[in-house]
């Protein structure tokens, strides 16, 4: 008799665990159809999420990534990276419920990124266990450092890049107090040191950052990390290292001088291509004239106030 109770119990507890289950499915498959009803959802400049759809087992959600940002093929290379980034995303916010339902229902989440350029595809798959890691380690930052982290792996996963012909940007850390950035610089190419010219490149690098907030929603975006950096007391560190010579410098911007970014006035300054066409020019002049150009390069630069 005692066995026969058991077995019985055991019964109804296993059909009330799958009633249950069976309920939050039912919740959650609610939710994603409201969602889909809502899509294409625009994502500004970067894409759009198409769709979201739950088949009784895997949510999945569809995005089209303009590859102007990020090639898909440069993606595919950083799945972990990927994950943390959509992790965080759905830690706190709009997509929290979505998140505790998937948890709760205990299915995993598929995204699918397609190149709007290429066609290509990447899929990503997180289990419930994964959301749940993500969901707590993020869920205590602010918006502000989510931002911070945000902008950091998203540049991260599109490394290495090319900044000009003889420089690359090839790697990327956040410490407590700056946002690092690592260049390579093929010296052999460009004729000069690095020591002779790194206040210059400071210049050039303080008036690129006030060129980023002009225009469109990355312009925004762009000022709403800068202040970021501001709130959560975090410089930029730019380090170059010659690949023929093997020296490193590097120099840092510092939180005043990210404001005064923001306050405008680095504004209207000559920018990175303003430079490189007085340098043609003035390469033309050296050649008629038999000087170095690299000296009229430098001694011009030196004598402009900034």
């Amino acid at each position: 008799m005692k066995r026969m109770i058991k077995s019985l119990m055991l019964v109804i507890m296993a059909s009330v665990l799958f009633a249950s289950c069976d309920e939050q499915k039912k919740e959650l498959k609610s939710l994603v159809e409201k969602m889909n009803s809502e899509c294409p959802l625009p994502l500004g400049d970067i894409g759009s999420v198409n769709s979201i759809i739950f088949d009784g087992e895997i949510v999945e959600m569809k995005f089209t990534s303009n590859e102007s940002f990020a090639p898909i093929s440069s993606l595919s290379n950083h799945q972990q990276e990927l994950k943390e980034m959509l992790g965080m995303s759905f830690s706190k916010g709009s997509n929290d419920k979505l998140v505790e339902k998937i948890i709760a229902a205990g299915v995993n989440f598929r995204s699918v990124f397609v190149g709007m350029q290429s066609g290509e595809k990447i899929v990503l798959e997180v289990t419930p266990n994964d959301l749940k890691t993500y969901a707590e380690k993020y869920s205590n930052m602010t918006d502000q450092q989510k931002l911070i982290v945000t902008m950091y792996i998203g540049t991260k996963v599109k490394l290495p890049v090319a900044v000009d012909n003889t420089t690359k940007l090839v790697g990327l850390s956040l410490t407590s107090d700056a946002l690092k950035y690592k260049f390579e610089v093929n010296d052999a190419e460009t004729g000069q040191n690095l020591e002779s010219s790194i206040s210059f490149m400071k210049y050039i690098t303080l008036s690129q950052m006030a060129n980023s907030l002009k225009g469109g929603m990355m312009g925004e975006r762009n000022r709403q990390f800068y202040q970021a950096l501001i709130d959560c007391n975090q410089g930029a560190e730019y380090e170059y290292h010659e690949l023929q010579t093997g020296k490193r410098m590097s120099f840092r911007i510092s939180i005043d001088e990210i404001r005064e970014v923001l306050n405008g006035k680095w504004d209207n300054q000559p920018s990175a291509k303003d430079w490189e066409n007085l340098g043609n020019v003035l390469e033309q002049y050296a050649d008629s004239y038999d000087v170095d150009s690299i000296e009229v390069v430098d001694s011009v630069a030196e004598d402009y106030t900034w």
